[in-house]
């Protein structure tokens, strides 16, 4: 009987185990057949091009609702004959303005202005070597008497109180070629954001909702081994976007170009012990000129160096001397910039062990002015913004500008605080910036003192914000030429995603 039942316990036990590895089997084979099922719809989906969506084809992070801010900027690739994909992004620019007290002309002018700004552009691998790109822009604000420079003004809306018209162009427009004939030049042709340095000579200027762009060719060759990078551009300019505006056209002559050519070279290289040294050479050329001879033509040259030290245990110093010759409106000089100079310099202290506590800076800038057109340093298209002060009134020419700031980590942001102090460096001349022109001679020294408080913080890779007020205090200077003598307050809020 112990026999019999330990047969009939080993019979049930195989019994069992071939009946679970047969169990076994139906469910592997039924799982791949899932399997097989969910491959053949992935195909059929991918093969059908009304089946797949937007969303499947992003790359990068993808917001799961409305209200989550995109961690990083993300890009839609996309297979087209002869690319190897196309890249697109743009950004959104939201800005509100208000000037207390701003005297555009005669008695008080409150003003409040709101603008936008939006840009989409694509760029495409074409072959190894070449790729193009295109960024279309666009431009609006309500308001009036605020100046930034939209479309083909200084002034942002003009002096009645409605929309300033909507700016609407290509930004950007590109051909790019790498290593061209294996030499190592990359050659950069089309309409083109051009940066040099810290932009006090030539910047995009993309604080302005209007932006600068130039049309040209770039050419760049990237030497290696620490032995720096060339640059050589030869570019055309609007004559409204060097500075103040409409500066190029000879008052009471005739225009014949709207437009000037500018031809230059940059070379900069960063050194161990030494710091980063930039060299440049700069030549406008511009033809416009009275038709009755009385004026003639600006052709002058530009030329300079930068200096920039390395982190010294979180002490830093940079250092611009930039001179120029020629001949402006005529009026020439062949003192090859000995007279007609701007310097700039500088210290930044920005430790990384000091909580909350972000950095502290001093900075110095001098511009030579006289009552002759040739004594006077003209920028050629600069980037002011920020550095003479948020009510733009001042640049960098006929200029004596002291400046000290400091910046602390707040929350996930930082506060700034700055305060400039600006004089005339003669009175034979007057004072140029983006919200005033004038040309007038005489008075004071004295244009004025402006304190201002900013706030910026990033909320994502992609969206940032900010915020700031600047009060100017007016001087004896700025009175004697602009009838002004109250005090002004501008403040701003402006918001920034990029996608």
């Amino acid at each position: 009987m112990r026999t019999a039942g330990a047969i009939s316990i080993l019979a049930l036990s195989a019994g069992s185990a071939f009946g679970q590895e047969a169990l076994s089997r139906d469910q592997q084979i039924a799982e791949l057949k899932k399997q097989v099922a969910a491959l053949s719809a992935q195909i059929d989906s991918l093969q059908s091009p009304a089946a797949a969506t937007l969303e499947a084809r992003l790359d990068g992070a993808v917001r799961n609702s409305p209200a989550e801010a995109l961690r990083e900027p993300r890009r839609l690739n996309i297979s087209a004959p002869g690319t190897d994909g196309i890249n697109i992004g743009g950004l959104i620019h939201i800005r509100g303005d208000y000037w207390g007290n701003y005297h555009s002309s005669v008695g008080k002018d409150d003003v409040n202005s709101f603008g936008a700004e939006a840009q989409l552009g694509f760029d495409a691998r074409v072959s190894e070597k070449t790729s193009v790109g295109i960024t279309m822009h666009v431009a609006d604000v309500w308001g009036d008497n605020t100046a930034t420079g939209l479309g083909d003004t200084t002034r942002l809306t003009g002096d009645a109180s409605s929309s300033g018209g909507e700016s609407f162009d290509a930004q950007r427009i590109v051909l790019k070629v790498a290593d061209i004939y294996n030499t190592g030049v990359d050659m950069t042709a089309g309409r083109q954001a051009i940066e040099f340095g810290k932009e006090r000579v030539i910047g995009d200027d993309d604080w302005r909702l209007g932006r600068t762009s130039f049309d040209g060719f770039r050419f760049d060759n990237d030497l290696g081994d620490g032995a720096g990078k060339w640059t050589i551009v030869a570019l055309r300019l609007n004559d409204s976007d060097n500075f103040a505006g409409g500066e190029l056209t000879p008052a009471g002559g005739v225009s014949t170009v709207d437009n000037a050519d500018l031809y230059g070279a940059y070379y900069t290289t960063s050194m161990s012990g030494v710091g980063g040294v930039d060299l440049y050479v700069f030549h406008l050329e511009d033809m416009n000129y009275s038709d009755a001879g009385a004026v003639g033509r600006t052709r002058f040259t530009t030329y300079g160096a930068r200096w920039a030290s390395e982190d010294m245990g979180g002490i830093c110093f940079d250092v611009e001397g930039v001179t120029q010759f020629g001949e402006v409106m005529g009026d020439r000089t062949h003192n090859f910039g000995f007279g007609t100079y701007a310097i700039h310099a500088g210290a930044c202290f920005k430790p990384s062990n000091i909580e909350f506590f972000d950095s502290f800076h001093v900075g110095y800038d001098y511009a030579t002015g006289g009552d002759d057109a040739s004594e006077n340093y003209l920028q050629i298209a600069p980037s002011l913004h920020g550095w003479f002060g948020l009510t733009d009134f001042f640049g960098w020419s006929n200029i004596q500008h002291w400046t000290v700031g400091t910046s602390y980590k707040m929350g996930d942001g930082t506060v700034c605080l700055g305060y400039h102090w600006n004089r005339r460096a003669t009175t034979d001349a007057g004072f140029v910036g983006y919200n005033y022109s004038d040309a007038t001679s005489g008075g004071n020294k004295a244009l004025g003192q402006e304190a201002d408080l900013t706030y910026t913080m990033e909320c994502s890779k992609s969206t940032s914000v900010g915020m700031g007020v600047g009060y100017f205090f007016a001087g004896n200077g700025f009175h004697d030429m602009t009838g002004v003598s109250g005090d002004m307050v501008y403040g701003y809020f402006a918001a920034t995603t990029r996608f």
